[in-house]
């Protein structure tokens, strides 16, 4: 039995340094000849997803079972267990970003060379924006948190008037000011590369600003496709991501963030197309 007792023992010690943080990471320098690099792809713009990308110059393949980045705009973490031999994509959901300047952030990563069976490390460093497409996601997130303070925002019905050629599609929009942020403005929408405003339409930046204050105010969003070759729809990644200008203090020249349409507004957007282009 006493086997039995000093197995007992042996669990209930590791059970308690477990607890105290014994077995807890070591933290340690970032490994040399590592580079962490922040950016997000084409496609990613309608998730509002972006990655890390770490990139393996150190002669010696990793594992790696954690990634936080974040700065003084954002926070976020991925989590699982990847293998990282040359370079390899850490994709994460970004949250909706904070007012400021830069898309550089601070990366810590939870990791061990490959093959080890040793205790796993943390190292941290900087992730690199060098395309700056995660100063822009950030951007376009202090635009919407910008509005979305100042105004409750929905939406009508879609609908299309008119046949042919003569159609257009609108989408009502509806501003409701919260009294929370008189002096943020809407600026008027930019068409895609699929599709452009219809005159009538609020279009940044002929349209006069409108400050969020007041009752509420339905505008509508009135488009026509921009093109009609079919190949440009079976090509398309980003025509439905129309621009929503925003201005008031604080923000970037030209703020925008694209408009968040369902699944619904989506279908009946691009069911738009073939009757207004005529396709058999």
């Amino acid at each position: 039995m006493r086997w039995m007792t000093a197995v007992v023992v042996g669990l209930l010690v590791g059970a308690s340094l477990s607890a105290c943080g014994a077995f807890e990471p070591e933290e340690v320098a970032w490994p040399d000849g590592l580079t962490a690099l922040l950016d997000q792809t084409r496609l990613q713009r309608n998730t509002g997803d972006a990655f890390v990308r770490l990139v393996n110059d150190t002669g010696t393949p990793i594992e790696v079972s954690q990634v936080e980045v974040g700065s003084d705009r954002f926070e976020a973490t991925w989590s699982g267990e990847e293998a990282v031999d040359r370079e390899t994509d850490f994709d994460f959901a970004m949250p909706r970003g904070k007012c400021g300047g830069g898309g550089d952030a601070e990366v810590t990563i939870t990791w061990r060379t490959s093959g080890e069976q040793g205790e796993w490390r943390t190292s941290t460093g900087e992730a690199e924006d060098r395309y700056a497409n995660i100063d822009r996601l950030l951007d376009r997130g202090c635009a919407e948190r910008t509005l979305s303070e100042a105004a409750e925002i929905t939406f009508g019905e879609p609908r299309v008037e008119g046949v042919g050629r003569q159609s257009v599609f609108v989408l009502p929009v509806t501003f409701t000011p919260t009294g929370e942020r008189p002096e943020v403005t809407f600026a008027g929408w930019e068409g895609t590369v699929l599709f452009q405003m219809a005159p009538g339409a609020p279009t940044f930046p002929r349209f006069t600003p409108r400050p969020m204050t007041g009752e509420a105010a339905t505008l509508e969003m009135r488009v026509v496709p921009a093109r009609c070759d079919p190949h440009a729809l079976a090509d398309d990644k980003v025509g439905s991501l129309f621009r929503v200008h925003v201005g008031g203090p604080g923000l970037p020249e030209q703020a925008a963030y694209f408009l968040r349409l369902d699944k619904g507004q989506k279908t009946a957007l691009y069911d738009f197309l073939p009757g207004y282009c005529a396709w058999e």
